[in-house]
């Protein structure tokens, strides 16, 4: 091993929790050792297996199954995933090639020579350059996180030559493990918002959030950004990390500029960077963060439940503006703006359909909402309003229903939603007429 690299081996160890890695922040490309050798028959003798694939070869004790066989296959077919996100060529990767133990009985490894040398005990997975390593999951699909997880960390510590600053590293092997496979068409999709808990068993990741806001733990995204693995871990910081890059990844209005980080994991201004990217609607981005964390579910429809920011205009004295509502869309802009402490009068009129019953029958809604479900303690797709300012932005809201005075909380612009969960929009049709106006003193 050459002294360069083992100084650092020696020196710079991140330490994981969840996944309870050890992975170089930055090497130089091309400075990480080939696999070490394995000898065939002595690993045949000690009931260990290899199997190939393309650009993974499998060493394990583990007995032959399906879920076990396929594993080294899924590396070859996350690989263009890998490439398109990070931006590498196809000459880069023909010879790159990923070696990954699957462990049962750690001791048969030790003897082997087939343990990682400079580590110390890892929990769950563990990436060393070329080199991976998987510690037996509870259910197959976390198995199959681990791995694309960890070998996330090595596809950009090789090819890269480094995984950036600790949020974007786990980050996005966070982002990249949740996955969606298909074994009979043989498709697999990676940096996928799972549609049910049933879809990611032992994932855990919106459970952590939701527990975390429940007790009051919310973290901004700068919180996010100074989560340092460098140290161990909780749990939850990898579920924060996760929503950070999903929110970032999946959003209409923010993806194309996260799609640029790849470029900047060598550069010790990462965050810099990445901050005055967002600079000039970083508070729009964060009022939509703590509305994606506040509201997050299974299926979350980042698409639907983005804003369309547009400042609103008072409305003219004596005078009111009409406006469409659609119901399969988050909160939408008004275009009136609104005083703290002076209220206006909402109105609404219309027939949309709120949702589907199990035989495909649709639920005819209209603005005071259905009572056969609610959603937030409120009847389902219920017209609501907030305004854009103030803490409570998007998460304050007040009930509007077919007519209400609405007092706004802070001064900005007006907007308007239906009731409904953030992964339940798509089946929505419809939209609802609204108009607003200033409030008279007897309407109050």
């Amino acid at each position: 091993m050459p002294f360069r690299l083992r100084r650092l081996l020696q020196n710079r160890w991140l330490i994981g929790a969840i996944c309870g890695y050890f992975l170089l922040p930055s090497v130089a490309l091309g400075a990480w050792p080939a696999p070490r050798t394995i000898d065939e028959d002595r690993l045949a003798d000690a009931g260990l297996r290899i199997i190939d694939a393309e650009h993974a070869t499998l060493v394990t004790d583990f007995a032959s199954s399906p879920e076990v066989e396929v594993l080294p296959q899924l590396i070859d077919l996350a690989l263009p995933h890998w490439q398109r996100r990070f931006r590498v060529k196809d000459k880069k990767v023909e010879d790159w090639r990923l070696r990954v133990y699957l462990i049962k009985d750690e001791a048969k490894f030790r003897a082997l020579g087939l343990w990682p040398n400079q580590s110390q005990e890892f929990l769950h997975g563990l990436s060393l350059g070329y080199e991976v390593w998987l510690r037996q999951q509870p259910t197959d699909y976390y198995q199959r996180h681990l791995l694309l997880h960890e070998a996330t960390h090595s596809f950009m510590s090789t090819l890269l030559g480094s995984c950036g600053p600790g949020w974007y590293m786990e980050g996005m092997a966070e982002l990249c493990g949740t996955h969606a496979w298909d074994p009979r068409s043989r498709e697999l999709r990676l940096g996928v918002m799972p549609k049910s808990r049933e879809a990611a068993p032992h994932w855990g990741r919106v459970a952590l959030i939701r527990k975390a806001i429940d007790e009051g733990r919310a973290l901004s995204i700068d919180a996010v950004m100074k989560i340092d693995n460098r140290v161990v871990l909780p749990s939850e910081s990898y579920a924060w990390v996760w929503a950070l890059s999903a929110f970032l990844d999946r959003h209409p209005a923010y993806r194309d500029r996260f799609r640029q980080a790849p470029g900047w994991v060598l550069s010790e201004n990462f965050n810099r960077r990445f901050r005055a990217m967002y600079a000039r609607d970083r508070t729009q981005l964060d009022q939509e963060w703590r509305l994606f964390i506040e509201s997050l579910d299974y299926g979350h429809d980042l698409a639907r439940e983005a804003i369309d920011f547009n400042p609103g205009q008072p409305p003219a004295a004596g005078g009111s503006q009409r406006l469409t509502i659609q119901s399969n869309r988050g909160w939408q802009s008004t275009g009136v703006a609104v005083t703290a402490g002076q209220p206006v009068r909402i109105s609404a009129k219309g027939r949309y359909i709120i949702a589907h019953d199990p035989s495909g029958a649709p639920w005819p809604c209209e603005p005071n909402g259905v009572t056969l479900d609610y959603h937030a303690g409120r009847p389902l797709g219920e017209l609501l309003a907030t305004v854009d300012a103030g803490d409570g932005a998007f998460t304050d809201w007040r009930p509007i229903g077919l007519a209400a005075d609405y007092t706004p909380p802070a001064t900005g612009t007006l907007y308007l939603r239906v009731n409904d969960a953030p992964n339940a929009l798509a089946d929505n049709e419809g939209s609802l007429e609204v108009r607003v106006k200033a409030a008279k003193q007897n309407d109050q």
